[in-house]
């Protein structure tokens, strides 16, 4: 009697044990359930379903969202059909920006890192110098650039002058005129990131037995030699996944043209991400927004993931 209750005792106990460890489970796994529920499925669907309506505020003074139908698609697309057109001055240069990303920092950031790994005098003090602009606030780095190009109280203008350049200077300002404003944002996207890159490159580099480094420079082949033939293809997983935020920069850069100006003057520095939010802040409602931020993934995701099967054809994983 005593041996079959001590039985249903541990019987009870492990029956206990099992429920413990599945309500742990459970709420375990019920924050990410509600985060992806929330933040992929709801937002998503909400955003899908905005882009067919128009916000209607003959009803109320705070306005209902009704159906349009494909309205704010045709709309954008008429926009685009104008010479003056927002979004295309927004689409051309978030393509710079991704030219400028892509096919300059990152080539340049191999070439650095590979320059940094040799063992060269300070080559540990250059390393910081040329990562300090990623890691400090890009708000007090759009200050300092916006200081350094003022009119008033700048250092470049009066350089050009004492250079006798001063027939280069806008007279709307460096970051007003329409000549020049994209121009300063893409040399102050230069300045800032092309040191952001090294530490990942560098980690890969490091990592490239010095074995093989070894054999190439007895075999003559090199400083370019070695870097293109040996280094590129061994590091091609990180260049790949470089290239492949890269590419993103196309629909989610916008902090840096904000902030330097406003998307201005007249647009033209406006980038997609950008435009959205502009778009967005000034209409007072999502609709217009929501349908950019829709056609930008129908025509992003297909361009990821083909860059991604590209990409993973020209560098195949190697085993060092």
């Amino acid at each position: 009697m005593e041996e079959r209750s001590g039985n249903v005792i541990k019987e009870k106990k492990g029956l206990s044990a099992a429920w413990h460890k599945r309500l742990f489970l459970i709420a375990m796994m019920a924050i990410p359930i509600a985060h992806f529920l929330v933040f992929f499925v709801y937002i998503n669907v909400d955003t899908i379903a905005l882009s067919f309506k128009t916000l209607d505020r003959s009803a109320s003074s705070d306005g209902s969202y009704v159906w349009v139908g494909w309205q704010n698609y045709a709309e954008i697309f008429r926009n685009m059909t104008s010479p003056y057109s927002v979004i295309l001055k927004a689409i051309k240069n978030s393509l710079l920006l991704f030219a400028l990303n892509n096919f300059i920092l990152l080539p340049l950031g191999i070439v650095f890192s590979y320059v940094l790994s040799k063992d060269m005098p300070g080559a540990k003090v250059f390393r910081v110098v040329f990562y300090l602009p990623s890691i400090i606030s890009v708000v007090v780095l759009t200050m300092l650039f916006a200081f350094v190009f003022d009119s008033t109280n700048g250092i470049i203008n009066p350089i050009l002058k004492a250079l006798h350049l001063e027939s280069i200077i806008p007279e709307e300002g460096w970051l007003m005129s329409p000549n020049t404003a994209m121009k300063m944002v893409l040399l102050y996207c230069f300045i800032v990131g092309i040191g952001g890159n090294i530490p990942l490159l560098s980690g890969a580099i490091g990592r490239i037995p010095e074995e093989l480094k070894e054999a190439a420079r007895l075999d003559g082949i090199g400083f370019w030699g070695e870097l293109v033939n040996i280094v590129f293809p061994l590091i091609g997983t990180t260049v790949s996944t470089l290239y492949m935020f890269g590419t993103t920069v196309i629909f989610t850069i916008f902090l840096q043209p904000k902030l330097l100006t406003n998307g201005g003057p007249d647009g033209e520095t406006y980038t997609i991400a950008l435009y959205i939010v502009q778009s967005i802040r000034e209409s007072g409602e999502l609709t217009m927004g929501a349908a950019v931020g829709i056609l930008c993934a129908v025509i992003g995701t297909p361009i990821v993931i083909g860059t991604k099967r590209v990409l993973e054809k020209i560098f195949p994983v190697y085993e060092y």
